[in-house]
């Protein structure tokens, strides 16, 4: 059984309550102008009324949190703003601003890790690009192409002609594909297949050096 709430922590909240709390009655008087009974039935009926706002305030976040995604906005702003994590967050909204397509995008810093991984350059650029990444079952069956941000811009697009292999030490995957050109990547993203190419914005979450881009 949930407790009730603490009272309000700032005045701030308080009177955002309160506010509610009037807008509540007001509803109520503008709709059972008449309506009479016991102090009891009265609360029991302001319940009811807040609940429809409550799911009203649901569906406005929804929409708010749509709008911002299609702004820009990623899932770690989107937690910021709510007050919990970005998982959460997705978890959340995620699906209400997901389309039918996805790609695999990589956002990583211009420098060379002591594994061997990042901007190595050369003939091993691509086993750096392709994994190991914590890719799941629709993202692998779904993704046509993974793109490579470095420093927040888009430096290379491969497209996944070969799949997914299991890595041997976790339980991560590497994609096989090709590197595209130029005129392979614009046909691409011409056909709506690819939503981002080499120069376009693509800034590095905290934490998440791969995510499922979703259009």
């Amino acid at each position: 059984m949930d407790e009730p709430e603490a009272e309000p922590a700032t005045t701030e909240q308080a009177e955002l309550i309160r506010a509610v709390e009037q807008l509540a009655q007001d509803w109520i008087r503008t709709r059972t102008p008449a309506a009479t009974g016991d102090s009891g039935a009265s609360e029991l009926h302001l319940l009811a009324v807040l609940k429809q706002i409550d799911e009203a305030c649901q569906a406005a976040a929804a929409r708010a949190a749509v709008t911002a995604l299609k702004q820009g906005a990623d899932f770690e702003d989107l937690g910021e703003a709510w007050g919990f994590s970005w998982q959460a967050a997705s978890k959340r909204w995620g699906h209400l601003a997901r389309g039918e397509q996805v790609a695999v995008v990589i956002s990583r810093r211009n420098r060379v890790h002591r594994d061997g991984h990042g901007e190595v350059g050369g003939e091993e650029q691509y086993d750096a690009d392709r994994g190991a990444w914590p890719v799941g079952e629709e993202v692998r069956r779904k993704a046509r192409y993974a793109v490579i941000a470095v420093d927040g811009i888009v430096q290379r697009v491969y497209e996944i002609t070969d799949g997914w292999e299991p890595d041997q030490s976790s339980p991560k995957w590497h994609f096989r594909g090709k590197l595209l050109d130029n005129p392979e990547v614009a046909a691409a993203h011409d056909a709506g297949d690819l939503p981002l190419t080499p120069g376009d914005s693509c800034p590095t979450q905290r934490g998440r050096a791969y995510r499922p881009h979703w259009f």
